[in-house]
């Protein structure tokens, strides 16, 4: 029989794992299909945004299903969505405070909105899962919360007369890309539930 610890260790690397796949996922599909159609496109939009930014869809669904266990895998996304798809930074502690506050500002926003007795937490199938505009709600706070930390993280990298036009950007893609996550998550709750009822 294994220890409350033991199982709380595998239960974490397990949601770490998973999460860490699928923001991965994301970023390769952003860069693979959704940056050159917006470089081709629309050109003079931003180098540091994403118009559709998948990412953030799956850092609010992994939040709301996970808590704060989705933070380490979200971290590790964001570190390694950072370095193979979405550099250069101008350094190693750039990196790293950008992937930290990016991966951990979601579960920020969840926690802010349970303190005011907003619940868009899915913690167990087996319970009502929120409204969709709880959902949305924290994923606004979410993106813009991120877009003002990331844009005071790389001020130095950017032009004084484009910060609002990045936080635009920022904010347009994160929540265009929850909106699509969105679309596609009654099929995966769906999945989730019919699991743990067949476990059950």
């Amino acid at each position: 029989m294994h220890s409350p610890t033991a199982w709380q260790a595998k239960d974490l690397l397990a949601v770490t794992a998973v999460t860490f796949a699928l923001y991965v996922l994301s970023y390769f599909v952003v860069w693979a299909l959704v940056t050159p159609l917006q470089q081709a496109l629309l050109p003079q939009i931003t180098a540091f945004a994403s118009l559709l930014f998948l990412p953030h869809g799956v850092r609010v669904f992994a939040t709301s299903l996970a808590g704060g266990r989705a933070v380490p895998g979200l971290v590790l996304g964001e570190l390694a969505g950072n370095l193979l798809f979405w550099g250069p930074f101008p350094s190693a502690g750039v990196l790293l405070a950008v992937s930290l506050a990016s991966g951990s500002v979601t579960w920020c926003a969840f926690e802010g909105l349970r303190g005011l007795r907003i619940h868009a937490y899915y913690l167990k199938t087996t319970d009502e899962p929120p409204a969709y505009q709880h959902l949305l709600l924290a994923g606004i706070l979410a993106s813009a919360a991120n877009a003002f930390l990331v844009t005071a993280i790389l001020e130095g990298e950017i032009s004084g007369g484009s910060v609002t036009r990045i936080l635009a950007a920022f904010m347009t893609g994160d929540i265009t890309g929850l909106l699509a996550v969105m679309l596609a998550a009654p099929h995966v709750l769906r999945f989730l539930v019919a699991r743990s009822a067949r476990r059950d």
